[in-house]
This record gives C-alpha cells, sequence and structure tokens, in this order.
C-alpha cells in the first residue's frame, strides 16, 4: 500500500542523523497524515531534542499576511496548476483529511476510518516557543517567482479560472516543475539556513521526500557532513 511506503501507517518516527564533525543535524520525516501514536512518538522526541539544545526546523509553506485577494487567488490556481492539488482547500480545512466527510485530499477514501487516521495536530510542535521552534521554509509568493523564473510563466486557462476550489480538477502535471515546486527550491532554502546558522544543533521536522536533497546540498557545500548511524 502506497501509504504504507509513505510511513503514513507507522507507530513512530524513525530518526536520521547527519553531521560534519561540528553541527549535528536530526531529521524527522513526518508526514501530514498518520496515526495517532505516531504523532505523539514525534512530540516526545521534539520535547527531548529541545531539552537537549536543539532547534527545531519545520515546514509550512504559508500565504503571508497582508497580500491582495486577488493576488492570493491567482498564487493558490497557479499552485494548483502546478501540483493538482488544491492547496487552498486544505489550508482552509485545517487538514489533509476531511473526517466529517470522509475523504483525503478531497477524494473518497475509506481506510481513513479503516487505520484510525488522523491529521499532524498542531500541539506537536510547541510553535508559541520562538526560541526553539523556527518556520524555515518557502511561502507561496516565493515559491511561484521562483518557479517562473527558472521555467518560465505558469499560464491559466479558461479551464483554471472557472473550477472552482474545492471542486474536482484535472491538469497534466510537468513533473520537473512539481518536483521543484515541492521539493527542490524548498531544499535549497533549507539547507542555506543550515549553513548559515551558527546553532551547533538542529533538528529538522519535514516530509521525508526532503531528505535526500538535503543531504546531497550539505555535502556538495561541505564534504565533511555525511549520514552517521549515532553522534
Amino acid at each position: 500500500m502506497v501509504f504504507n511506503k509513505m510511513g503514513v501507517l507507522d507507530e513512530a518516527v524513525s530518526m536520521k542523523l547527519i553531521t560534519n564533525g561540528e553541527k549535528k543535524l536530526v531529521f524527522l520525516p513526518m508526514h501530514h497524515v498518520g496515526r495517532k501514536g505516531f504523532y505523539e512518538d514525534a512530540k516526545h522526541k521534539i520535547d527531548s531534542l529541545i531539552q537537549d539544545g536543539y532547534i527545531i526546523y519545520y515546514e509550512n509553506v504559508n500565504m503571508p499576511a497582508g497580500i491582495d485577494s486577488l493576488v492570493k487567488d491567482t498564487l493558490y490556481r497557479k499552485s494548483r496548476k502546478i501540483t493538482g492539488v488544491d492547496l487552498s482547500t486544505m489550508k482552509a480545512n485545517q487538514g489533509y483529511i476531511d473526517t466529517v466527510n470522509g475523504t483525503f485530499m478531497g477524494l473518497k477514501a475509506g481506510f481513513i476510518t479503516k487505520y484510525k487516521l488522523v491529521n499532524q495536530g498542531k500541539g506537536m510542535l510547541p510553535l508559541k516557543d520562538s526560541l526553539h521552534v523556527k518556520n524555515v521554509d518557502a511561502n507561496f509568493p516565493q515559491l511561484i517567482v521562483a518557479c517562473e523564473k527558472k521555467f518560465g510563466p505558469v499560464e491559466l486557462t479558461n479551464y483554471d479560472y472557472d473550477t472552482k476550489f474545492g471542486e474536482n480538477y484535472k491538469s497534466k502535471k510537468n513533473e520537473d516543475l512539481f518536483n521543484y515546486f515541492i521539493v527542490s527550491f524548498r531544499n535549497k532554502l533549507i539547507t542555506d539556513s543550515i549553513l548559515n546558522s551558527s546553532q551547533k544543533k538542529i533538528a529538522m521536522i519535514y516530509g521525508s521526500l526532503h531528505f535526500d536533497g538535503i543531504l546531497e546540498n550539505l555535502t556538495a557545500a561541505d564534504k565533511n557532513y555525511k549520514q552517521v548511524n549515532s553522534f
């Protein structure tokens, strides 16, 4: 089952370790949907890492406050065209799973009840602890600007405008553009933040797809970085 491969059915977080001999980096592969026990285990490990002096980096592609509603609408439509996913609706629903309607990302999904899956809880991270917890990620304007700079304008058609958010949407994805939007560009921002930080202990809470790219970027900048079994 694809969700098992993604780690959605895991009961615990398997941490990955990276170091260059000076900085210690802990990667906790995360997914936005999973079992309650998984997020309880993640919270326990995150709390322990903070007590051990780690700064937490976490992912959150957001829409900055104060953006004009028409600009916001365009950004969400371009994001939907790139990814095929209605990100605006997920933000509104505060999660990927709609337990009321039994859907996952807008699609009917019986496995939600079968495996008792839940959305990633907000309580997993102590977000009010700004000294130890930091959102290190791109926002929607940054992503769209970067994608259009690299691949050219994302042209919206009548279909893109006529299909309302929340409705069934079909789009042929450009895989290179999709991967740049979802993974590659964000990996560069994360890596740059690590390399430029004076912090010696950093824990990263990101989707598992980010790990290989972040490690590759780090080793390209400093050949001493490597994955290890323990510090």
